[in-house]
């Protein structure tokens, strides 16, 4: 609880926190959207996703300004995130060749975990008519909360309500919604570290529901160790 009581810096796959200034007034959303995308770090982590049946894959975690580099093994495999002004992108180095990750490769699942390509590539930060819906406290933190709606077909996702705290602009939970409104997703950052000077997740917990009955159906962490 101490750790998640700090946590306050920069968001990365994989579920970073970004720092930027606090504001009395509220902001619009692309603003506050513009804080949680605009984070530099450069530093190499270790990290891996943890299955609910114990199930660990290891990965090193590269953060490099704008990047951030996903490097799998068993098989090799290097994942690319970059995070721009207007968009991210998501390219894949595997067998010696390296391409954009975009239309249904999105929506499959990254190691037989419950994160995506799409969840990874952080795109719904950049979906188009963000909204603030309101404000409420979470885990000691006051948030702005924002909801994302996608228009097209590349995406696991119809919607995504954020809460991102309102000093440092961290975000701290997410939800993802189908077409009919039912929660499908949850991430929410469990506990923080430092690193130079910024904080980002030492765990995050990603959970997978059934949108029909509501029951969770399972889930994965996400741990990096600094």
């Amino acid at each position: 609880m101490k750790q998640v009581k700090k946590l306050i810096g920069a968001i990365a796959l994989v579920w970073a926190l970004f720092p930027l200034a606090g504001s009395a007034q509220e902001p619009d959303a692309t603003t506050i959207l513009d804080g949680v995308r605009l984070a530099k770090v450069d530093r190499e982590l270790n990290g891996q996703l943890r299955k609910e049946d114990g199930t660990t894959i290891p990965f090193r975690l590269t953060l490099s300004g704008s990047q951030v580099i996903y490097r799998f093994s068993n098989p090799d495999e290097t994942l690319r995130v970059e995070l721009k002004d207007s968009a991210s992108t998501l390219k894949q180095d595997e067998g010696g060749k390296s391409r954009l990750v975009a239309g249904s490769q999105l929506t499959e699942r990254v190691r037989g975990t419950d994160v995506s390509y799409e969840d990874l590539s952080l795109h719904f930060l950049y979906w188009a008519n963000p909204k603030v819906e309101g404000e409420q406290t979470v885990k000691g933190f006051s948030c702005w909360i924002i909801l994302v709606q996608h228009v097209g077909r590349d995406s696991n996702y119809a919607s995504v309500r954020m809460w991102v705290t309102k000093e440092g602009s961290g975000l701290l939970r997410a939800e993802a919604f189908n077409a009919k409104g039912k929660l499908e997703k949850r991430f929410e950052v469990i506990a923080g570290q430092r690193v130079e000077d910024k904080w980002i997740p030492k765990q995050v917990r990603i959970q997978v529901y059934n949108p029909e009955s509501g029951r969770q159906e399972s889930r994965t962490y996400l741990e990096i160790n600094g």
